[in-house]
């Protein structure tokens, strides 16, 4: 049955005249889009889980529990414990007994506080507002950054050994799966289950971006890096929106779950779509003409070496298998890539861009709230919708034109591929800028859509440019380093509060970065040889 439907694929690619490359970064943005949904999806939800339980209801402008927004929640905790043992010495110096606040939800839904003495509490009964204390919710958020952070770099390497295909379909389809189990891991298992969970889904889409490197590595040409290459690095921008829409049905006073089943089913169904059509290689997709090969290869850099004649054409992907004929694949150069000048350079302003950026949940929670606040919801509401999602649909259209703009720079010879680069990076510096200056007055959010425009088309190519052939590693590295002020946030807001001189820190990571990164191919990019 499989090669009756391949063969009915290829007739209606042959019919449409549709190229393979470009199918491949229609599945790779929409992969792209379904992380950024499936990571998103709990930051929305969170609040209506916590109140689900009975916990302590929140204000109706309260922002959401994010690592962006949370305090160091050692510190609340001790605080919390200080003032706790304070009330109960109080008490008993006073010969009273330590009482203790009780939450109970009427028929009406009206809830009552009341306070009962300590010992007429069971001790092995624990409240919902304990069981959902702000440390828990923290640290539910966090776990999702460490398994992120963790699995960036083997899933790079595991994607230029064995092909960006299976590595990327089995991510998205896993955190699908653990995506469509959450709802039922709140409700059976509470919170230190929804942490697993969450941990899990964070190890699962580590290699998403790595992977999606590695296939456009094989599949963009140099010429288009630019354009398609930049659609599906900013598709992340999609997936915030549709968070945003799918988050709509929360608001809406659905059940919450509904936002995980929706995320979760869409997943799956993109990779049923990912597995039939897309291959780790044009040299062994069915679908692509003899023609198209043909550009692709003679387009790709000329410093791809690693897969140049290992498959035969027409032959498939072999899952977990390395793809060749016996051959082991190159070592990745260790020393050379970590003793690289830019790749620390990349380092520096992806982590830089990375922490400037922590203001994204809070600003769509806010967003989110100010319409409940006027009593519609996202659904009902076109110009609400409009000026929710506005920004992150503008940022990506006007990625797509700076991404072109490069290409046409490059291909016209006006500016090398590092000059180009650096101008892009550059851009962010200035417009960023130029949006904290401006940040109270009307309109100046089109220097934040600006600056995330050139930053995709900079930066973000850059392990494309760096070594085609070890682009899924050097996109871990970079990647994963880059996540960090997501898990650190709370701890890097304390510090910046107390030393103004951090903010000088940060302006200096994004100068050394923009200053000392290149496009050029590097001397890492060429395979150590193998040892016989």
């Amino acid at each position: 049955m499989l090669p009756a439907v391949q063969q009915k694929l290829s007739d209606i690619f042959l019919y449409l005249e549709v190229k393979q490359r470009v199918v491949l970064v229609c599945f790779t943005l929409l992969a792209i889009i379904n992380a950024y949904t499936m990571r998103l999806c709990l930051d929305f939800a969170l609040n209506r889980i916590v109140l689900e339980c009975g916990g302590v209801r929140m204000d109706q402008g309260a922002q959401i529990i994010a690592p962006k927004s949370l305090p160091n929640w050692r510190v609340e905790l001790a605080m919390r414990t200080k003032q706790t043992e304070f009330n109960v010495k109080n008490r008993l110096e006073a010969g009273q007994e330590p009482r203790k606040r009780v939450r109970r939800r009427t028929r009406g839904g009206v809830e009552k506080v009341s306070s009962k003495p300590a010992s007429e509490l069971s001790p092995d009964k624990v409240t919902c507002a304990e069981m959902w204390s702000r440390q828990t919710q923290s640290l539910v958020v966090v776990a999702f950054y460490v398994g992120y952070i963790i699995t960036h770099v083997p899933g790079g390497r595991l994607a230029e050994q064995y092909g960006g295909k299976w590595v990327l379909g089995v991510a998205i389809l896993t955190s699908a799966v653990l995506t469509l189990l959450t709802p039922a891991a709140v409700r059976r298992g509470g919170p230190y289950i929804l942490l697993c969970v969450r941990l899990c889904v964070g190890l699962c889409e580590g290699p998403c971006f790595p992977a999606v490197c590695a296939l456009l590595a094989q599949w963009v040409p140099e010429q288009e890096r630019g354009l398609l290459a930049t659609c599906v690095l900013s598709g992340g921008e999609i997936g915030i929106t549709v968070v945003q829409l799918v988050s709509g049905l929360v608001l809406a006073e659905q059940d919450w779950p509904i936002a995980f089943y929706l995320v979760g089913s869409g997943a799956i169904l993109w990779f049923l779509g990912f597995a039939l059509v897309c291959y780790s290689k044009p040299d062994a997709c069915p679908f692509i003409q003899d023609d198209e090969r043909e550009y692709i290869r003679s387009h790709t850099s000329a410093d791809l070496l690693v897969t140049a004649n290992r498959e035969a054409p027409n032959e498939e992907d072999r899952p977990l298998e390395p793809a060749g004929n016996g051959d082991a694949d190159p070592a990745a150069p260790w020393r050379s890539i970590l003793t690289s000048g830019p790749l620390w350079a990349l380092v520096s302003a992806s982590l830089q861009h990375d922490w400037n950026n922590q203001e994204l949940p809070q600003e769509l929670q806010q967003a989110l709230d100010e319409v409940k606040r006027h009593g519609s919801d996202v659904w009902s509401e076109l110009s609400a919708t409009i000026a929710v999602a506005a920004p992150h649909i503008g940022t990506w259209v006007a990625s797509l034109s700076s991404g072109r703009l490069s290409d046409f720079l490059i291909s016209q010879g006006i500016l090398s591929r590092t000059q180009t680069r650096r101008l892009m990076s550059w851009l962010v510096f200035v417009c960023g800028s130029m949006n904290m200056l401006q940040d109270q007055i009307n309109g100046s959010q089109i220097w934040s859509v600006l600056a995330m425009a050139a930053y995709y088309a900079g930066i973000k190519l850059l392990p494309l440019d760096m070594s085609p052939n070890f682009a899924g590693t050097v996109m871990g590295i970079s990647g994963g380093l880059a996540a960090l002020p997501d898990l650190l946030m709370p701890y890097f807001q304390q510090l910046e509060a107390n030393h103004p001189v951090v903010g000088s820190v940060k302006a200096a990571l994004w100068i050394i970065g923009a200053s000392y990164i290149s496009g050029d191919v590097q001397d890492f990019n060429q395979p150590e040889p193998q040892q016989r």
